[in-house]
């Protein structure tokens, strides 16, 4: 996890926050999770497959979700670059938790001497079930996505008859890429992650961004927060905005936004043709010297034509 990552992994540890990101990627923001369903798992995963081998690994963010008639395990690994063996890197994820799983139930049978002869052999009964763990891919980098997004993507099937890959498993990963996911689409998640995922998609169009939360503008300050870092304005993080009801309206940070944008353009264009002058006073000063070089090269020639000159008449007269 890179830096830039941070502050949505911050965010969306609340879980408050995480039930909306989750409520609106799942349902598309029908109000089905509730922060009350969602409680923090152990990121870290351990798992032993021999005597002296483990398998370490964490997560960004994984959680449970009880609820709904359902229960599983929720996993969020935050991007802000494309990396292009994702669903290897998801598929061991999960398989390290359904491992954890397993052996947490099995550990459970030898305790109670539970299990028949040939239940005893897995450490699973025949009624044993595991819980589901999904993992959300939250993408916020710059440029589409156009890493892999199925395992199959991955394998080298071409040397392999098209009558057998169907016996080759694949495993799909999910993926929300923020920054080319339609507007219609983001607008379905709740208040405060929509915000803050138009801000990320439109930090550079603070117009447009204006456009899409005209009826959209108070948010709680953890997501303003949140915003202010993951854009990297400085006047953002330095002003904050007037608070109504313990929430901030954001028609003030777009507007400090915009503010900055044309400032920025107007350094852009100023440092632009500061930048042109130098480069005319530097041609200038090349075609200068190139011209003295070639007024020197004549004198030199002239010159030597005159000493050949001054020679053939020393060699007439001597004659």
């Amino acid at each position: 996890m890179s830096r830039k990552e941070h502050p949505l992994v911050w965010h969306c540890h609340d879980d408050r926050n995480f039930a909306e990101l989750m409520d609106g990627w799942l349902f598309h923001g029908k109000g089905c999770i509730h922060p009350d369903d969602i409680h923090s798992a152990d990121r870290r995963f351990l798992a032993k497959s021999s005597k002296r081998v483990y398998r370490d690994r964490y997560r960004d963010i994984f959680k449970s979700a009880d609820g709904m008639g359902l229960r599983l395990f929720i996993g969020a690994e935050h991007q802000a670059h494309v990396h292009y063996a994702m669903p290897v890197r998801i598929m061991d994820y999960d398989s390290v938790s359904y491992s954890l799983q397993k052996d947490l139930i099995r550990r459970q049978h030898e305790e109670a001497q539970d299990l028949a002869e040939d239940e005893r052999l897995s450490g699973f009964s025949e009624t044993d079930r595991l819980t589901p763990v999904i993992t959300l891919v939250l993408y916020c980098g710059s440029r589409p996505w156009d890493g892999a997004s199925r395992l199959h993507q991955l394998l080298d099937l071409e040397r392999i008859p098209q009558q057998l890959r169907r016996y080759i498993a694949d495993y799909r990963i999910h993926v929300l890429d923020i920054c080319h996911t339609s507007d219609r689409r983001l607008k379905e998640f709740p208040p405060d992650i929509r915000v803050l995922f138009f801000f990320l998609k439109y930090r550079d169009d603070p117009e447009k961004l204006k456009r899409c939360m005209a009826k959209e503008q108070d948010i709680r300050r953890d997501t303003y927060d949140t915003i202010a870092e993951s854009v990297g304005e400085q006047r953002l993080k330095d002003i904050r905005p007037e608070e109504k009801g313990g929430k901030i309206n954001m028609c003030k940070a777009i507007d400090l936004l915009i503010a900055d944008g044309e400032k920025r353009g107007e350094k852009r264009g100023i440092a632009q043709e500061r930048q042109n002058t130098k480069r005319a006073a530097a041609a200038a000063e090349r075609a200068k010297q190139k011209a003295q070089r070639e007024q020197e090269r004549a004198r030199k020639a002239e010159k030597r034509v005159k000493e050949l000159e001054q020679m053939l008449r020393l060699q007439m007269h001597d004659r």
